[in-house]
């Protein structure tokens, strides 16, 4: 399989632009532009981002029509060393061995990792990042369950926590007592995955490997498995009511991943793009949702164990040396720093002052509130539009969070300039803000409409500038954000301003959750959501004169497959270019005086095999249509392919050639440049899916397999040949004598039949 990395640029792409691309969101399904804002439609699109995330096999026919099964490669990562390929594991050949009887237990020779969500507008399955969106997603749903009800979306938000739910679960592998002996927490390689700009549905494992990292005893990643326990621990309590078994499940599974990173202590591997600091705090989140879980107090003293002589001997170690010390949270609840969800949900249970002040400092250092001390003047700074930001790089996300905490403080501990704060920083990300833009994809007329994400920009050309507008709506993406100036800059090139993630949604969904039960009461969300983008132009061929005379006609055609609901390669692509030699015949000639040429052959050069000629085959004999078949099955092809041939009748006796194409159905309308043709039709295993056949097509006679009017043993012959793989050019349509739509030995029977008279 092969995508040109390479963009041609023809005339076709200019004036057939509107034929190509499906519309993107319209004012139909837009929210307005000012406040009041609807918070309930807000909600509605942010959870499908996590649909465009989706990875694995089961996305085909899901919510969003543009996105498909992908990566089916992670349901057989091999079981071997990765090495220099990237292909396998991150264990040694003797650690696979220790470990076979877990992670093999049906002997097939591989690991089942598929599911989950791509990490951003790449396609890695990160593991802090995962965890951390998979929880927080859980942790808004827990708080504002009814808010999903209300616009209902519960069912969708239950199907998004189940999928990575289940991601986490198949990738825990645990022994016969229910001890966890490997996790895996990362599929993927940042450095290779970040190589290939195109939709996931189009990555070749040969090309994009997707090695996978396991914690074990040996390699150590506490953060990682804590942070899967903390989400599965949080859905247990999310499905317990209406599905317990599951439920069960995956608190079972939360308690031994618990266990197995408090054992082997130590950060995970993520290449540099998702470090961690380390690793108590998300030990700490697993801790506080094991406590709410199971009512084990074990699990607080965990977090908050101190020595006789007052010194923290607990997780709050990390960052509180001893009682006679205080702590200030000047971040947010983030994919690495997981204090700001403990201490919002430590605090309820403790009802301590040390851990009610950390909580509640933390959203006035946010939102420039007055702390309870009148002296303390430490507050995060504010954009000139009112907008705090913490860091430039995801900004947003960052606020959404910490939108989170202060909605779920209020929800604890009534504070109604708590959540007024929320529902101000909301209503500037939803586009009341110096730019008149809004932050959430697809929300309104003035939504950033270039996110940083491969599958929704669906470059057929590995590049982020081609095409110029993305070819489907990344429905609810929160991107970046603006800087410390308000500034942003809507470019798909710009990961910084422009990035969309799932842990950027995650805090996002919450906030959103949270906002809808304070102010969104009586707010609907849009009936039909999402639309069906418009029909475009996903198969055809163009074509374009090379050179002609009377002597030969030369023609260029270029096959297209743009496909993108949703895109994929297609290895049964055909195309039919038809021709008129009434002017040979009425000189005494007859097919077999006409060559075909080649010039070019792009799949030989790209995919490694080269298009097969069939034909000519005649079309109406009577009238001299015949047509030459252009076979590119075996190949699979997304983009285009170009093929340069040439039609060369042979000279007469007379040494003069009779060559006349003004007739022919396929050369007209070619010119110089390419256009667009639907003189040449394109089929899919025999059946068309673009253009037009001339009329008055003529059978063919059952059995007559190289059209020359007769049924005869070399017809036999070639059905032989190709029953016996010999040979591929032969009319199927003459060769299936039985009708039923194969060509097999029933047909050459029948033949054998036809011939001895029988």
């Amino acid at each position: 399989m092969g995508i040109k990395r390479f963009v041609r640029k023809t005339i076709a792409v200019v004036t057939a632009a509107a034929l190509l691309s499906p519309l993107l969101a319209s004012s139909a399904y837009a929210g307005p532009t000012v406040p009041p804002f609807n918070y309930a439609e807000a909600l509605q699109k942010s959870l499908y981002f996590y649909d465009a995330n989706k990875c694995g096999p089961g996305i085909t026919g899901g919510r969003l029509e543009w996105r498909g099964d992908c990566h089916v490669e992670d349901t057989e990562v091999p079981l071997k060393p990765m090495g220099e390929e990237f292909v396998g594991l991150n264990l040694s050949r003797e650690e696979i061995e220790k470990y076979r009887a877990v992670l093999d237990p049906d002997g097939n020779g591989s690991l089942d990792l598929h599911g989950g969500f791509h990490d951003a507008g790449d396609h890695v399955k990160f593991g802090l990042p995962q965890s951390y969106t998979i929880s927080t997603l859980g942790w808004g749903f827990y708080e504002f369950r009814d808010s999903f009800k209300q616009i209902n979306e519960e069912e969708h938000m239950i199907d998004i926590l189940k999928w990575g739910n289940d991601y986490l679960l198949r990738s825990t592998f645990m022994n016969d007592r229910g001890e966890v002996q490997a996790f895996c927490y990362q599929v993927g390689e940042g450095n290779i995955d970040h190589n290939w700009w195109q939709p996931p549905e189009l990555n070749e494992k040969a090309k994009v490997q997707r090695p996978a990292y396991l914690a074990t005893a040996e390699r150590p990643a506490s953060d990682q498995a804590a942070g899967a326990a903390a989400s599965l621990a949080i859905n247990y309590l999310n499905f317990k009511e209406k599905e317990p078994v599951y439920a069960a499940t995956c608190l079972k599974t939360a308690k031994a991943l618990y266990e197995f990173a408090v054992k082997y202590r130590g950060c995970g591997y993520s290449g540099g793009f998702y470090n961690s600091s380390y690793e108590e705090d998300e030990l700490s989140w697993a801790a506080v949702w094991l406590n709410i879980a199971t009512g084990e107090e074990s699990y607080i003293e965990d977090i908050i164990s101190v020595s006789a002589n007052g010194m923290y001997t607990g997780f709050l170690g990390r960052i509180i040396s001893s009682t006679e010390n205080g702590w200030q949270n000047i971040w947010v609840h983030s994919w690495d720093t997981v204090w700001g969800g403990v201490f919002a949900k430590l605090a309820p249970i403790t009802n301590t002052e040390r851990d009610w002040y950390i909580f509640r400092w933390n959203i006035e250092y946010w939102s420039g509130i007055q702390h309870e001390n009148p002296n303390d003047t430490t507050f995060l700074a504010s954009t000139p539009g009112g907008f705090r930001v913490l860091n430039t790089w995801g900004s947003a996300r960052y606020n959404a969070a910490a939108q989170l905490c202060a909605l779920v403080y209020n929800k604890y501990q009534p504070r109604k300039d708590f959540t007024d704060w929320a529902k101000d920083q909301m209503d500037y990300i939803l586009g009341d803000n110096p730019m008149k833009r809004s932050y959430e994809v697809g929300y309104s007329d003035i939504s950033a409409k270039h996110p940083h994400h491969r599958a929704a920009h669906g470059s057929k050309a590995l590049s982020m500038l081609n095409p110029l507008e993305h070819r489907h709506t990344l429905w609810g993406a929160l991107v970046g954000g603006p800087d410390g100036t308000d500034k942003h800059v809507d470019e798909t090139t710009d990961f910084v301003y422009n990035e969309v993630a799932i842990d950027y949604n995650a805090g996002f969904v919450g906030a959103l959750a949270g906002i809808y039960e304070s102010y969104g009461q009586g707010q609907e969300p849009l009936k039909d959501f999402p639309p069906k983008e418009e029909d475009f132009l996903e198969f055809y061929s163009e074509a374009k004169l090379e050179q002609e005379n009377a002597e030969r006609t030369q023609i260029t055609i270029n096959i297209h497959n743009e496909s993108g609901k949703p895109p994929h390669f297609e290895d049964k692509l055909q195309a039919r270019y038809f021709f008129n030699i009434s002017e040979m015949i009425e000189a005494g000639q007859s097919i077999e005086d006409l060559k075909i040429e080649i010039m070019y052959d792009e799949s030989k050069i790209v995919d490694g095999k080269g298009v097969t000629i069939k034909g000519p085959f005649a079309w109406n004999e009577a009238e001299g249509v015949y047509y030459v078949e252009l076979d590119w099955t075996g190949n699979s092809i997304y983009g285009d392919r170009e093929f340069h041939f040439a039609l060369v009748p042979k000279m007469d006796a007379s040494w003069l050639t009779h060559w006349d194409p003004s007739d022919d159905w396929s050369r007209k309308g070619i010119i110089k440049e390419y256009s667009i043709t639907q003189n040449i039709p394109v089929y899919r295993d025999g059946v068309k899916i673009f253009g037009s056949e001339p009329e008055g097509e003529v059978q063919s006679e059952k059995g007559d397999l190289n059209g020359d009017g007769k049924v005869d043993s070399i017809d036999y012959s070639l059905l032989r040949r190709y029953i016996l793989e010999l040979d591929s050019d032969i009319n199927i349509e003459a060769a299936d004598l039985n009708s039923d739509g194969n060509v097999n030995s029933a047909d050459l029977a029948m033949l054998k039949r036809v011939l001895l008279g029988m």
